[in-house]
């Protein structure tokens, strides 16, 4: 007798996808779905996957089946369509009034253990639910995804940096606190969020220290959600100080322990964070890469597990010289995390739409959105956020200063990101920005160049003498690094100066 695998869960995405197109053909879409999503754990981007099949169901299934209406809620949250999402939360009925572990009903379990995880419920209701919880001994919350797939959990699945000063104040409390609601890697959440808070603080040593004091512990309790976590930020901590060699290895070392862990979820933001390094580095060949074969695509559903992908996505593009893509994709971001009090991703979408404004030669909306950056950057200790940016970070802020003023916290942020700068001259460097800037004459000359005209031809165009535009050819040339019309044209298109 052949004796048959031990099914392991949760499913990979291709496999819950094909197990979903087969009951589809079969006709038994609302059993399989309650099979693979209410009996067994899943993974966030495979009910994603899954959504078109969850939309079909009928309301009627769903209500009489109320664990399927949170994970439609689920998904509208993670589209960032949030009405949407209370929509089907008012299918299940109101939140109850009276907290009482005898009281609750099975459905008012699902309600509030959903509100816990809805990026519009409040602070308040969010701690009185994690206390519920731990009361009614409904912990740990296994399922319950810190990180929501970023490489952060002080910015994970709600957004904690504004509670960085407490993390030191109030250690104890937090960390048993956590430890109850996560299980036994609560030790190193705490530990981790502590990093993440130095490291935004600018104290990069104790971050570092801390972080890898903590890795061996994660990896003894095989949490590849917290090691995820916590190998990021060590590998940007020594990206930044200039420690390229660092990054790759380190990324190899993610890669594996997905693999070995199943955790496939966090590989879209292990390309992204791969791809940073590669922005970092100037290697725009990696950078196109990224971009035309694994980057998220905005022009379908925006899945907000994949937010870290999309931003890294925009400095993609910054780099690539494609401002108008950048600037669609980072107000169509900022749309959607507006409602979900996301103060950290917000403050780095009005920081990316300043670096646009900048590099399109704006700079009086380039000061507009970089003052809007600056707001909760002061408030909330967002200085690696912005000083991580490098040279367009101090050539920026060089100019807020003369139009608003001098202060401590932009001269802190000048000085770091001088030496980031330092490190990565070339870091959203556009293909353009390689070479010397052709003045009005020369991009004139250059176009008319382009379209096959002889000199003789652009002279007269331009009301120009022929020797006058030969010299400008030749400046073309030099500024290019070609040696002849050909060349140039090509060298132009590259660039995109054409």
């Amino acid at each position: 007798m052949v004796k048959k695998d031990k099914q392991t869960y949760p499913r990979p995405r291709k496999e819950m996808l094909r197990i979903m197109k087969s009951a589809d053909k079969e006709g038994h879409i609302l059993e399989t779905i309650i099979e693979e999503f209410a009996l067994h754990p899943f993974s966030m981007p495979a009910l994603w996957d899954c959504r078109e099949y969850f939309y079909r169901l009928d309301t009627n299934d769903c209500i009489k089946n109320p664990v399927l209406v949170t994970h439609l809620a689920l998904i509208s949250s993670m589209a960032g369509r949030l009405d949407q999402a209370k929509d089907y939360m008012k299918l299940i009925g109101e939140t109850p009034q009276h907290w009482q572990p005898q009281n609750m009903s099975q459905t008012d379990f699902y309600r509030i253990a959903l509100e816990m995880v809805m990026p519009y419920t409040s602070d308040t209701m969010f701690l009185r639910i994690v206390f519920y919880l731990i009361k009614a001994q409904a912990v740990p919350v296994r399922a319950l995804t810190l990180s929501a797939c970023r490489p952060s959990i002080i910015n994970g699945f709600r957004d904690f940096t504004r509670y960085g000063p407490y993390l030191v104040r109030h250690r104890d409390i937090i960390t048993d606190t956590v430890q109850q609601l996560y299980g036994s890697g609560g030790q190193s959440v705490y530990e981790i969020l502590l990093a993440e808070w130095y490291y935004q603080n600018n104290d990069c040593f104790n971050a570092l220290v801390l972080v890898t004091g903590t890795i061996p512990l994660i990896e003894q309790n095989k949490d590849m959600r917290c090691l995820f976590v916590a190998l990021a930020l060590q590998m940007k901590i020594l990206l930044v100080n200039g420690q390229t060699k660092m990054a790759k290895p380190l990324v190899e070392k993610i890669r594996e322990r997905i693999h070995e862990t199943g955790w496939e979820e966090l590989t879209s933001s292990l390309n992204a964070l791969a791809c940073l390094a590669a922005c970092y580095d100037g290697r725009q060949e990696e950078v196109i890469q990224w971009l035309e074969h694994t980057a998220p695509d905005e022009n379908k559903d925006i899945y907000m597990m994949d937010m870290y992908a999309y931003l890294v996505k925009i400095r993609c593009y910054l780099q690539m010289g494609k401002y108008m893509v950048a600037h669609v994709l980072v107000k169509q971001l900022i749309t959607l995390l507006i409602p979900g009090k996301r103060h950290m991703d917000l403050c780095e979408c009005y920081m990316l739409s300043a670096i646009i404004y900048y590099k399109a030669g704006e700079k009086n909306r380039m000061c507009e959105e970089l003052n809007k950056a600056l707001e909760p950057a002061r408030r909330y200790h967002y200085i690696r956020l912005l000083a991580d940016e490098g040279s367009c970070m101090v050539q920026m802020l060089s100019i807020y200063q003369q139009e608003r003023g001098v202060d401590d916290f932009t001269d802190t942020i000048i000085d770091l990101a001088g030496e980031v700068g330092r490190h990565f001259p070339n870091y959203l460097k556009t293909p353009a920005e390689y070479y010397e800037t052709l003045t009005t004459m020369e991009k004139n000359v250059f176009r008319l160049m382009a379209q096959g005209m002889s000199n003789d031809e652009i002279a007269d165009r331009l009301g120009k003498k022929t020797g006058t535009v030969k010299f400008h050819s030749n400046n073309i040339f030099r500024k290019l690094q070609v040696q002849n019309r050909q060349q140039a044209v090509n060298r132009g298109r590259e660039i995109g100066l054409l």
